[in-house]
This record gives structure tokens, C-alpha cells and sequence, in this order.
């Protein structure tokens, strides 16, 4: 699961341009999302198989937006949701 990633997020203001990078040590995820021009670390995610999980927080100037992320990787192809307190944010992407 080691890699970057080119990704959309759909958001409640149209969709958006990112990145995410995984690094997987065993089972833990950890890494970071680069969205809404900043970078958004996170840390003790969970992979199962080819399943992740992972939480941390989308900053927006001065707002910070916590979500978890629930996906798969197919190949080079990644799909997730993100769940916000503005509901899910859909996630697709392909291996940088």
C-alpha cells in the first residue's frame, strides 16, 4: 500500500485536487492527505489486505474538519469516503 496517490474529493463545495501518501509498517497506516492547499498528516491507520482505514483532520484556513476514511486499493486504483461533520466526502484515485 506504500505510495502516492492522485486523488479527487468530492466536497460540499465542488470537487477538489489532492494527494494522499501511504506508508504501511505491518498493519499501520500512516501518511498524509494534501487537499484544500494544505497538507493534513495522519497516523495509526489499519490495512486489511487491500481495505485501509485512517482518521485525522482536513485543514481550511482556520477551520479543521476531523473525518475518517474507509477505502480500498484495486491495482493502482484507490476508492474511499471520507465521513466529516459535512457528510461523506467520496475519494477516487490512481497511483502517482
Amino acid at each position: 500500500m506504500n505510495g502516492t496517490y492522485n486523488i479527487t474529493m468530492q466536497t460540499p463545495v465542488g470537487m477538489e485536487k489532492g494527494t494522499i501518501t501511504f506508508s504501511q509498517t505491518g498493519d499501520v497506516l500512516s501518511g498524509s492527505m494534501n487537499i484544500l492547499r494544505s497538507s493534513n498528516v495522519f497516523s495509526d491507520g489499519k490495512v486489511e489486505g487491500n481495505a485501509f482505514e485512517f482518521s485525522g483532520e482536513i485543514k481550511k484556513l482556520i477551520t479543521k474538519i476531523p473525518f475518517t476514511a474507509k477505502g480500498m486499493i484495486d491495482g493502482d486504483l484507490l476508492t474511499a469516503v471520507a465521513d466529516t461533520k459535512y457528510g461523506n466526502l467520496k475519494i477516487k484515485g490512481n497511483r502517482a
